[in-house]
């Protein structure tokens, strides 16, 4: 028979576990991880990482970029009513001016450009694709811990750098005056993340840099890649989406945009968020693997193509009427709402 305290660790488990899944958190029991929560560090303090190039002879570089898109819902299909966040791929990873998302946002910057809409500006940036990038290390000696890090056997991890620290990173190679890659075995370098606060009271990288000097792995390291190797980044990159998993995320971002909630009947096929099971499984699992939660750098939106809006239901366009006057002078352009701008481009593609 349980104790009363037993009972009681079990009911609270429990009800962390509701909220979880309530909050879209729930990813299911913790356990070891080789991805690194690299934000999880004290302030100020550096966390000290040793690049390893990548097991792909064919990728050049120690790292694979990716291009990631943020659907927002207000909440889940019979779950909750709380915000949840999807990420999908976009397709230009793969084929140029082929991401339904983008095709449309690019024309909501050239509407705000013209029309001067802030808004509808700032809405086209939240929808705009945020590049991370993807890399592998060990810990290196003398580095401060990552809080609630649960390492796994194999002490190879990966990270997911927003632009700004993959921006210190890429400098190193543009150095003629460092001779190897910083992942060089004997003469390499360890890389400093250092997490401070900007003025604004955000957090910033801008601190982070390679060490001045080199580092050989040591015993331990060179031990665990020869029994564990080193991983193949293309193995965790997203998959280009097929002809149906491209209609769910066209139907995701039309939802999206109303303000409707995430459907796990219509889209948990393709991409869902945490907490919402895979159809016809008990398994709960996340969209993507979970990026570092710091800012994500939008990479600027080029000129708008031609190429129509697809068109959704929404509400009629706001229009207005002139009212010719010859002693009147000629009226400030129209600023129309974000949502206004949204269902004119939408009526016009029809």
């Amino acid at each position: 028979m349980k104790s009363l305290a037993e009972i009681r660790a079990h009911l609270k488990a429990e009800q962390e576990k509701a909220e979880a899944q309530k909050n879209g958190t729930f990813t299911g029991e913790r356990k070891a991880d080789s991805f690194l929560a690299f934000w999880n560090v004290p302030y100020n303090e550096p966390l000290n990482l040793r690049f390893l190039p990548d097991a792909d002879e064919s990728n050049p570089f120690f790292w694979r970029e990716r291009d990631m898109i943020n659907l927002t819902f207000n909440g889940v299909v019979g779950m909750h009513t709380d915000k949840v966040t999807v990420q999908v791929p976009c397709n230009e990873m793969w084929v140029p001016k082929s991401c339904p998302v983008l095709k449309e946002v690019r024309q909501w910057f050239q509407s705000a450009n013209e029309t001067g809409n802030e808004e509808l500006k700032a809405m086209a940036g939240r929808y705009w694709k945020k590049k991370t990038y993807l890399m592998q290390c060990f810990i290196a000696p003398d580095s401060v811990a990552v809080k609630d890090d649960i390492a796994p056997e194999n002490p190879i991890r990966r990270i997911l750098a927003n632009k700004d620290i993959f921006d210190k990173v890429k400098s190193i190679l543009l150095n003629p005056g460092i001779k190897e890659s910083p992942t060089h075995y004997v003469q390499g370098r360890d890389f400093g993340i250092v997490k401070t606060k900007n003025g604004g009271g955000y957090n910033s990288y801008d601190m982070s840099q390679f060490s001045m000097s080199e580092r050989p792995l040591n015993e331990e390291e060179l031990a665990a890649i020869e029994k564990y190797g080193l991983y193949n980044l293309n193995d965790f990159m997203p998959k280009q989406p097929t002809p149906e998993e491209l209609k769910a995320i066209e139907e995701m971002f039309e939802a999206s945009v109303n303000g409707e909630a995430y459907d796990p009947a219509r889209w948990a096929f393709a991409y869902r968020p945490a907490g919402v099971p895979k159809p016809n499984s008990g398994t709960v699992t996340e969209s993507k693997p979970t990026p570092a939660p710091v800012q994500q750098e939008s990479e600027p939106a080029p000129v708008a193509p031609t190429a129509p809006v697809t068109p959704a239901p929404q509400a009629a366009p706001v229009t207005s009427v002139a009212t010719p006057a010859a002693t009147t002078p000629e009226a400030p352009k129209e600023q129309l709402s974000a949502s206004a701008l949204v269902a004119r481009l939408k009526q016009q593609g029809k």
